[in-house]
């Protein structure tokens, strides 16, 4: 026996134990001393020594817990430093498991047991691996531990075992080893139904619970086929809940709900047969929902994420099957809302409490997951099914006298207006908002104002042009509240409202809002009402723009004040706040008279520590990005100041002494290797701030341009070391931190290429840049076969290839970046060919009421190859971009692969998006494979309900792209009738995103059409009225500004097609967009309005005046200050 072996040491490492657990700092730093040393010079006698005394029962519980917990981080895999069972001899791996087992078994203190339990489920993990079977006690044998299920099964068996407890510590180390042993489990179906059967039918409640959580946790890892048997305990798996619920066990009642949750999420169709039978656990989880006698706001909380979490899954099923459910889980939702202590003194409290102070989560608990809650039910349920049973409950909670009623309402109101497509619904909820505001309950009024912000949010600009002479007098009046905190809320719904108002109607507003603002600054002591004032004066910055120039002077210094004199434990966020604020408004001014106050405003950056709170630490990023965009080249001048702490950021150097002064968070930390090859341990917040120095460094290579070129070369050493990192562990971490990378030195390589060219200097250094970044990432293709990491880094060489430009890429390369990204794609159908045969052969035996009517559980994995496909195709398109010429060869090949692509669903859309880019960069030379895919281009514009938008997109920018080309006459009539059907047609619902750019790309087809091929348009289509009726187009941003520059090109150009004839029919309407779309820079470039302002000027004035039927009250201030600029 091991323990009589190490019984001689027993003591040794009980001295051990208790010196590592010691209040003396001193002691307990020897004692890891001499634990670390142990475990990398005699890792055999320091595994046995700690097991004699976890199975001594005459040693103190606490250090053979602790012994325990030392022995679970010895045998779990990760770093060989700390691995130390990997290390010691296979006979005594082979003891050590045996006495493991023998001591779990036998041991009476059930805490003990518990720990033990955890360590042997953690050596399984790895002994048992047979993915990896390096690690089995038995190499050869199906079982890397024969002895581990047989005893566990035996232990866990109620029905022979005289030990309750030891049964549950049985089952419970079954159930975390299941990941690794499920195959073994799962195939010893009688012995598991015999052991189920028993635990789920014993008189002790824990060892029930324990049969529960197994069954979950067998039904989470294991597929259909395989769980499809234990249907047959579900009544008595409800069951179990209600007698947890009626002992007032919530310990166990949370982890059985909990477990159910997670069932919900992976196996939702596990509960059909019980919810269709009885409508359980769907009931009982609304009951513990709604309870609030005995029931903590935990375990409500937790009944109702589990009804939620249902529905998310399978919306369609309960639609067809259970239509009541919906309506039930709102009724729970709305009593959730009801929760808002009523006592007087808690109210003064709420009054006086800070946003950002402790308190509110905890006392508006339930409030706050019913708000969350009823903004997932409205996603997932949608507002046409969903309208009906909220308004009545929104109505009927506002007929209440309680004010806890109407607060529940409103909230219920906040909640859901995102999802409301009628004008009508939203006209309806702002009347019934605005109706609130001078409820004589602060609560009510202050949820009224957030719920006033999260419509101006949601419905922009629908709400802000409809209502902004309503709201903005009633937000000025609301700045007066007497509760401090309600103005605060006043001044955010007046960002949220003004921040997407109209520059031409917010000019007539912002005097008023500005003399308000600042006097609310110079006499307000509420650091809310301060930093809501700030983002205000910010916000109309940011929206009236050179206009602001007028209130420059009396802002800049008060700023100023705050940024030096805010610098107490609670001032961060106004601090912040007025560096955002001042960034802002530089943004607004200009360069020319920011310039003196931004070097001030840089200056106190750097004094500001990089171990500054997050929250100021973000703010002075953002604040620095503004600055670089207001600056631009002007802002190199700072550069030699800041990027050094920039890049020091992206250093793993020196960070591992931080984890001796941090043991107690030692989760926190993860070990990473550096560019030096030592492994360093760092903590998870280091990469978030890592994250954040790469887009500050995005930011300056944008801005900066040409001008960044003397900061190239630092920059890529930096860099390097992260993109070329192989380590595992980094990946598991740094992945995002990569993709980022990857963009940063595409950015770097225009930078390098715009640079070199304004000094005179060859294109070397962005030509060495692609060719390193080439290498690198063909070493992570070779080595990487996820498509999650496979997407950032083609994500990332495509930016690369564009900003490298043209004749820097050759035959030879091109020839290797197009045979890797179709190898790629090769790899990637694959493995979705693979996954779909494994869910086939997964299925069969399932019952056919389990079938997965709603088909969703596959799609996030198969969604990330299809976009690893798109970034492949993505990163040919760029190749074809930037050396045209050189990919000419292959044009053969991509006609074979269109071809073959194009006859299957899955590649359909990849095909045709070949096909554009084929179209776009090698123009007319494409022309000899056109019969490839131009008839799989028309059958895509079809608008069948079967009809995959992401290919009818693709189909409408393929025409586009054809449009111009001689050779596309032909086919011209049957464009012009296919994109007439869908420009014509019923428009897309707000949510519908692939719907709306599948139309904006019709809209932009049509207009390429009408342009290039009017005279071939059949006479019964009228072309321009049809896509005059669709634009502006707005959700294609790319595609809306290309389109808006044609439109204007073509009015200058007098094009009599777009006009509209001889009577220039179409003017009001050109006029009209053209006003729309006049300082929207997102769909409208700087040209295009210089242009715009040129149309509006040459139209004689009795013209516009009798055009003026056809422009929105917006609309006409845009004109008159177009007219008076």
């Amino acid at each position: 026996c091991i323990a009589m072996a190490a019984q001689v040491d027993k003591t040794k490492f009980v001295d051990l134990l208790d010196a590592l657990c010691k209040p003396d700092r001193a002691t307990r730093q020897k004692a890891e001393m001499l634990y670390q040393q142990a475990k990398q010079s005699e890792p055999d006698g320091l595994m046995l020594g700690l097991l004699a005394v976890l199975g001594s029962a005459d040693v103190q519980e606490s250090l053979r817990r602790q012994s325990a917990v030392l022995l679970r981080q010895l045998v779990t895999r990760g770093h060989e430093k700390d691995f130390a069972f990997a290390r010691i001899t296979q006979q005594h791996q082979q003891e050590f498991a045996a006495e493991l087992l023998r001591v779990f078994e036998h041991e009476a203190s059930t805490k003990v047991q518990s720990k033990i339990g955890d360590v042997v489920s953690k050596l399984a993990d790895h002994v048992c691996n047979k993915d990896d079977p390096r690690g089995s006690l038995a190499p050869g044998s199906p079982s890397g531990w024969p002895a581990f299920l047989p005893q566990l099964f035996r232990m866990a068996d109620a029905s022979s075992s005289t030990s309750p407890q030891s049964c549950e510590a049985a089952m419970r180390v079954i159930l975390e080893a299941l990941p690794t042993v499920k195959g073994d489990v799962v195939e010893a179906k009688q012995r598991l139904g015999h052991l189920l059967q028993a635990g789920l039918s014993d008189a002790n409640l824990r060892l029930r619970t324990a049969s529960l959580l197994l069954v979950c946790g067998i039904v989470n890892e294991t597929d259909k086929a395989a769980w499809a048997p234990l249907l047959q305990t579900g009544a008595m798996l409800i069951q179990v809940l209600k007698q947890l619920a009626e002992a007032g066990e919530e310990d166990l009642l949370q982890e059985a709900v909990q477990a159910f949750i997670d069932v919900a999420s992976t196996e939702p169709d596990f509960f059909k047969p019980q919810l269709t039978a009885s409508t359980e656990p769907a009931k009982f989880m609304a009951t513990v929902a709604r309870s609030r006698d005995n029931v903590t706001n935990g375990m409500r909380g937790l009944a109702l994420e589990w009804l939620v979490t249902y529905l998310e899954k399978r919306v369609k099923w309960l639609t067809k099957h259970l239509s009541q459910y919906p309506a039930m889980v709102l009724e729970a939702c709305m009593d959730f809302l009801l929760e808002v202590d009523a006592d007087e003194e808690e109210v003064k409290a709420w009054a006086a409490r800070m946003d950002d102070e402790e308190g509110d989560e905890d006392e508006d608990e339930l409030l706050h997951v019913g708000e969350q809650s009823l903004d997932r039910i409205a996603e997932a349920v949608g507002i046409d099914d969903l309208s009906q049973p909220l308004f009545r409950l929104i109505g009927h909670f506002l007929s209440q006298e309680p004010w806890q009623a109407k607060l529940a309402a409103l909230a219920a109101v906040k909640q859901t207006v995102e999802y409301l497509e009628e004008k009508s619904h939203i006209d309806e909820m702002a009347q019934l908002l605005l109706q609130h505001l001078d409820h004589p309950h602060p609560r009510v009024r202050f949820m009224a104002l957030h719920a006033i912000g999260q419509l101006a949010n949601d419905q922009s600009p629908t709400f802000q042009e409809a209502w902004h002479q309503t709201v903005m007098p009633a937000l000025m009046k609301m700045m007066d509240d007497p509760i401090d905190r309600v103005t605060a809320m006043a001044m955010s719904a007046f960002v949220s409202f003004a921040e997407t108002l109209d520059t031409s109607l917010m000019s007539s507003y912002s005097q008023p809002f500005m003399e308000k603002l600042v006097a609310k600054l110079q006499t307000t002591q509420h650091r809310g009402v301060r930093e809501e004032s700030i983002t205000s004066v910010a916000v109309i910055a940011g929206n009236i723009g050179k206009a602001f120039s007028q209130y420059y002077d009396v802002m800049m210094p008060v700023l100023k004040q705050f940024i030096m004199n805010a610098t107490g434990e609670k001032e961060s966020r106004l601090r912040g706040k007025s560096f955002e604020c001042m960034s802002l408004l530089g943004i607004a001014v200009g360069k020319d008279k920011f310039l003196p106050d931004a070097q001030g405003a840089i200056s106190e950056m750097l004094k500001t520590s990089l171990d500054a709170d997050d929250m100021q630490r973000e703010y002075i990023k953002e604040a620095s990005e503004r600055i670089c965009q207001c600056l631009k080249r002007d802002f190199a001048q700072f550069l030699p100041s800041l990027l050094p702490g920039v890049l020091k950021t992206l250093k793993f150097d020196q960070v591992g002494e931080a984890i001796a002064q941090n043991a107690d968070d030692n989760e926190m930390y993860v070990k990473v290797t550096a560019s030096d090859g030592k492994l360093v341990q760092v903590h998870s917040q280091k990469f978030e701030e890592m994250k954040q120095s790469l887009q500050l460094l995005m930011c300056f290579c944008t801005e900066v341009e040409g001008a960044y070129f003397d900061f190239v070369q630092p920059t890529a050493e930096v860099l390097m070391p992260l993109l070329a990192n192989v380590d595992a562990e980094f990946a598991a971490w740094c992945e995002e931190v990569r993709c980022i990378c990857l963009q940063v030195w595409g950015l770097i390589i225009k930078v390098a290429r715009s640079g070199s060219d304004e000094r005179g200097l060859s294109p070397d250094v962005a030509q060495g840049l692609l060719s390193t970044v080439l290498r690198t990432a063909f070493v992570m293709f070779d080595k990487k076969r996820d498509a999650e990491t496979l997407c950032g880094v083609t994500s990332g060489i495509t930016s690369c290839i564009k900003n490298v430009g043209k004749r820097i890429i050759q035959d030879a390369e091109v020839k290797q970046i197009v045979e890797k990204m179709f190898a790629l794609i090769d790899q990637s159908l694959a493995r979705s060919r693979r996954a779909a045969s494994e869910k086939k052969q997964n299925s069969a035996g399932v019952p056919r009421e389990l079938g997965d009517e709603e088909n969703d559980d596959q799609d996030w994995e198969e969604g990330e190859e299809e976009q690893l496909r798109r970034n492949c195709e993505e990163t040919l398109g760029a190749v074809m971009e930037v050396a045209a010429e050189h990919f000419r060869p292959c044009l053969p090949l991509c006609g074979e692969r269109i071809s073959t692509w194009l006859q299957s669903e899955q590649t359909k859309v990849l095909g045709l998006y070949l096909a554009c880019d084929l179209l776009l960069h090698l123009k007319e030379q494409s022309v000899p494979i056109w019969p490839v895919f131009m008839k799989q281009v028309f059958a895509s514009l079809a608008l069948g309900d079967g009809e995959d938008p992401d290919a009818r997109t693709a189909a409408a920018y393929a025409i586009q792209m054809a449009a111009p080309f001689d050779s596309f006459n032909e086919a011209a009539p049957e464009a012009f009738r296919r994109l007439a059907q869908i420009v014509g047609g019923q428009k897309p619902k707000k949510r519908d995103t692939k719907g709306k750019l599948a139309l904006d790309n019709a809209v932009a087809a049509m207009v390429a059409m009408a342009k290039h091929k009017a005279n071939l348009c059949p006479p019964d289509i009228q072309a321009w009225p049809l896509a005059l009726s669709r634009l502006p187009i707005r959700d294609d941003e790319e595609e809306a500004r290309k389109v808006h520059g044609t439109l204007v090109d073509l009015v200058m150009a007098q094009d009599p097609g777009v006009l509209g004839g001889p009577s220039r029919g179409n003017l009001g309407r050109l006029l009209s967009i053209f006003a729309e779309v006049y300082l929207q820079r997102n769909i409208c470039i700087e040209e295009t309005e210089e242009k715009i302002k040129q149309v509006f000027k040459l139209i004689p004035a009795d013209m516009l005046q009798s055009l003026a039927f056809s422009f929105t009250e917006k609309q006409q201030k845009k004109i008159e200050k177009m007219l008076s600029s």
